[in-house]
């Protein structure tokens, strides 16, 4: 009787953090849209492990149709949400977008707030998706 307890213990154990895994971020690349009052364009998230398994995100996005590489100055992963600041060069200004999000499966949706140094100059929505 002890066996089977401690059987069905570690099957319900495993059986749960399986489903906890599939709400979270995992490493690979997200690729989806955003819209805001400017427009809207592409995004792609990679996330990838570390030296300490740790995911490192990097992001890029399209501005105008035109390919734009973002640097993260910080990010916070919390079970299936998360967060981060990104800044990005727009002919000589300096924006910086505030990212959240939330994980549901293989897909990711969030806001954003794109400022300059005179305040915000964008906000809007997004979504990216796992292969």
């Amino acid at each position: 009787m002890q066996k089977g307890i401690w059987k069905f213990g570690g099957a319900f154990l495993l059986m749960a953090a399986a489903l906890g895994a599939q709400d979270g971020v995992g490493a690979g690349t997200y690729k989806g849209q955003w819209s805001g009052g400017s427009g809207g364009g592409a995004i792609q998230i990679t996330f990838r492990a570390d030296a300490k398994g740790a995911l490192i995100p990097e992001v890029g996005v399209t501005v105008d149709g035109q390919s734009v590489d973002c640097k993260v100055r910080s990010y916070k992963i919390d079970g299936a949400k998360f967060s981060f600041v990104s800044e990005f060069d727009n002919d000589g200004d300096i924006i910086r977008a505030n990212v959240e999000a939330t994980v549901k499966g293989k897909t990711l949706t969030g806001t954003f707030q794109a400022s300059n140094s005179d305040g915000v100059v964008d906000s809007g929505t997004w979504k990216a998706t796992a292969p």
